[in-house]
């Protein structure tokens, strides 16, 4: 298989909108509360930006990580994989994507290589070549 360029659609934060819903209605119950110098009132609004501050993290890390993990799976179906496991590095080096190891299943054979990002959404993907074929 030749090295194949695809094409990753890159997350989409709607659904943060949520929690950033629960921010303002929780930032307005802090000041009322304060107004009204009711003190219920103004530590729930406390509690609910603490919370909608967490749910907005938890959100963006765990949601961005399973879309990106969806679509490499449907990438790699398109290119005729049975199945494909990735192993990446979290960290940066030097402002770039590392590149993202594989190893996967297509036409029954064990298949390696790597995703090296390009730069948008499109990746590389480079087959490891198999020293026992020589």
């Amino acid at each position: 298989m030749d090295d194949v360029v695809i094409e990753l659609a890159p997350w989409n934060p709607w659904p943060l909108v949520f929690p950033a819903i629960v921010l303002v209605a929780a930032v307005a119950a802090s000041v009322i509360g304060t107004r009204r110098r009711s003190k219920p009132l103004r530590e729930s609004g406390y509690v609910g930006v603490v919370i909608a501050l967490l749910a907005a993290g938890m959100m963006a890390w765990s949601m961005s990580g399973i879309w990106d993990s969806k679509q490499r799976d449907v990438a790699f179906a398109e290119l005729g994989f049975d199945w494909a496991t990735f192993n990446a590095s979290m960290s940066l080096s030097g402002g770039d994507v590392p590149p993202i190891a594989f190893q996967g299943e297509r036409d029954g054979e064990s298949v390696s290589g790597v995703l090296e990002h390009q730069g948008d959404d499109r990746w590389l993907v480079v087959v490891a070549e198999d020293p026992e074929e020589d």
